[in-house]
C-alpha cells in the first residue's frame, strides 16, 4: 500500500507526479488534481515536449469542464503518483489555464489499476493493488 497526504479543506486534491521521458531515464515532476471524472489523465504539452515527445496536431475532441477542446493523446513511458507506476499509459497533452493552479490531472486511466481509499477526515489517499479472493486481478 502506498500512502500520501492532502489538504482535505483544499478545493482541489493535488497529488504530485511523474512523467517518465521518452529516453526511460529523464523525469519531470508535475502538479495535477485527483480527478474521478477525467477519464484519461493530462498533462501539459510543454513538459512533454521538453520530456522528447512528439506531439501530433490535436485531433482528438476532448470533453472538459469547460467545454469541447482538441487536443492530441500520446501514450507515455509511464507515470509514478502516490508511490506507483503505471508504464505505457495514454495522457491528453493539454495546457490549462493558470488559474486551476494544477498542471494536468490524474485520471481514471491511472486510478483504475487500483483499489482507491480517500479519508478526508486524515488528508490520506492510499492505493493498493487489486486483489481478490484467489488471489488473481481479473482487469475489466
Amino acid at each position: 500500500m502506498q500512502r500520501i497526504r492532502f489538504q482535505p479543506v483544499s478545493n482541489l486534491i493535488v497529488i504530485p507526479i511523474k512523467v517518465m521521458g521518452i529516453d526511460g531515464t529523464s523525469f519531470r515532476d508535475v502538479e495535477v488534481a485527483l480527478d474521478t471524472g477525467a477519464s484519461t489523465t493530462s498533462i501539459p504539452s510543454y513538459v512533454v515536449s521538453a520530456l522528447g515527445y512528439n506531439i501530433p496536431n490535436p485531433i482528438d475532441d476532448i470533453i472538459t469542464g469547460s467545454g469541447v477542446e482538441k487536443a492530441p493523446i500520446i501514450e507515455i513511458k509511464g507515470l509514478t503518483a502516490i508511490g506507483q507506476t503505471i508504464e505505457n499509459i495514454e495522457v491528453v497533452c493539454l495546457d490549462l489555464p493558470p488559474e486551476i493552479y494544477v498542471e494536468g490531472v490524474l485520471g481514471l486511466n491511472f486510478l483504475i489499476n487500483f483499489d482507491v481509499h480517500i479519508s478526508f477526515s486524515k488528508g490520506i489517499i492510499e492505493l493498493t493493488e487489486h486483489t481478490t479472493l484467489d488471489g488473481i486481478y481479473y482487469p475489466l
